[in-house]
């Protein structure tokens, strides 16, 4: 493959990428509206310790450290929205 056709590939995945963000911004807003009704906060130490062993155990040795990083970001704007729209 060329360049040009690498390029169109992921542009094909940021595509996919960004629907996904954007439904699981959607879900993360009911969930922080689910926690308000219930009196708790937006942080939930354990389900991040959750998600972030599952990124461990599911991503290649070579990018844990960037699978981590990718998820912990995700799930820090996850809570800034919760915050921003309860």
């Amino acid at each position: 493959m060329n360049i040009q056709e690498l390029r169109k590939e992921i542009d094909s995945i940021n595509d996919e990428m960004l629907k996904l963000f954007i439904k699981r911004m959607e879900i993360s807003y009911l969930i922080g509206k689910e926690k308000a009704k219930e009196g708790k906060g937006v942080l939930d130490r354990k389900r991040e310790e959750e998600v972030l062993e599952y990124v461990v155990a599911n991503s290649p040795q070579n990018i844990q450290n960037y699978s981590i990083e990718f998820f912990r970001h995700i799930m820090n704007l996850s809570k800034q929205y919760q915050e921003e729209y309860k």
